[in-house]
């Protein structure tokens, strides 16, 4: 098992990061990976992860549907590794609705407009030995 840096705490370790109000039409349990949707007008509205690699946010409070919640777009956050990971490598969403990250391909890994790829959720800060190993993991793209 590998260290965990922050025992006494869980999920979302460095605040002053973007973190922003959304809108989660169906439910969204708390530090689940989401997606953006398009799912009301003049809002920006999240899903729960449904894809391998579809991620962008972090939810920082668990919804059953139909309320904003705080989305984290930036930060350190503590997340749960589906495999062993390296220390500084890029993850995504595992494609459920659970707080796990699995490592990305090398190539590909933007999505910009209609192009294929993975989104990258962000970069794991320490090592996972095994699934089931928490980490630290920086969002966004650094």
């Amino acid at each position: 098992m590998a260290n965990d840096y922050w025992p006494q705490e869980e999920g979302y370790i460095v605040e002053g990061d973007p973190v922003m109000m959304c809108y989660a039409a169906a439910a969204v349990g708390e530090m689940s990976c989401v997606k953006l949707s398009a799912t009301a007008a003049g809002i920006v509205s999240v899903a729960a992860s449904a894809g391998a690699g579809d991620s962008l946010g972090i939810a920082l409070r668990a919804t059953a549907g139909g309320q904003l919640i705080p989305v984290a777009f930036g930060g350190i956050v503590k997340l749960i590794a589906n495999a062993a990971i390296g220390m500084g490598v890029l993850v995504q969403s595992l494609g459920t609705d659970t707080p796990n990250v699995t490592v990305t391909g090398a190539s590909n890994v933007l999505q910009i407009g209609d192009q294929a790829g993975t989104r990258v959720l962000g970069t794991s800060l320490q090592e996972a030995l095994a699934g089931t190993d928490d980490i630290l993991v920086c969002l966004g793209m650094w």
